[in-house]
């Protein structure tokens, strides 16, 4: 059942994220409630499993579609891209200075990136400071580096998501690649 469940969350997220990578003019509700309820079950599935990364990123993902959904104001938090940007090069530069230093890969520090990732640019989307193409890019990166650490704690509901969950962040993003940028 409770794997069952885990693929119940996976596919709702799939179909979530397919809908905003693919319709340009997206709902914001349907996202955030499709959101909330694939959070909620992969919550569920991933503590059973003990992935804590996947835990991590999507407790915050069900705090911030609940908030959404019930009107709160996200950009009373003072997170911004410069903290984001700031924090990703810190946690990248370390897992490249271990394995320089000690000749070998540290995937729990790159899962643990890749819940910063996931969850940072989440908020910055929520909070309409990252533009979807941006979000998109950093959604595939996060993705893709989050893999390591799913396949070592079996959570294959999760892990599943993941590699699609990359193409699908790729194929928006290349979608949105037209989309004005100004500073």
């Amino acid at each position: 059942m409770i794997i069952f469940i885990g693929w119940l969350g996976t596919l709702f997220y799939l179909i979530n994220h397919a809908y905003i990578s693919i319709n340009k003019n997206w709902q914001k509700n349907i996202y955030y409630i499709g959101n909330a309820v694939a959070a909620i079950c992969l919550i569920f599935s991933s503590y059973f499993s003990a992935s804590w990364q996947a835990v991590v990123i999507n407790t915050f993902w069900a705090i911030i579609s609940i908030a959404l959904l019930v009107g709160a104001n996200l950009n009373v938090l003072r997170f911004n891209k410069r903290f984001f940007y700031a924090v990703v090069f810190v946690l990248l530069a370390t897992f490249v200075g271990q394995y320089l230093i000690q000749n070998q890969l540290n995937f729990v520090l790159l899962g643990w990136s890749s819940a910063f990732i996931f969850s940072g640019c989440y908020l910055l989307f929520s909070q309409e400071k990252m533009l979807p193409r941006f979000y998109l890019c950093w959604n595939a990166f996060a993705a893709i580096t989050l893999l390591p650490q799913l396949w070592n704690d079996g959570n294959w509901p999760v892990f599943g998501l993941e590699i699609i969950w990359a193409i699908i962040s790729i194929y928006g993003a290349a979608r949105r690649f037209e989309e004005v940028h100004l500073l």
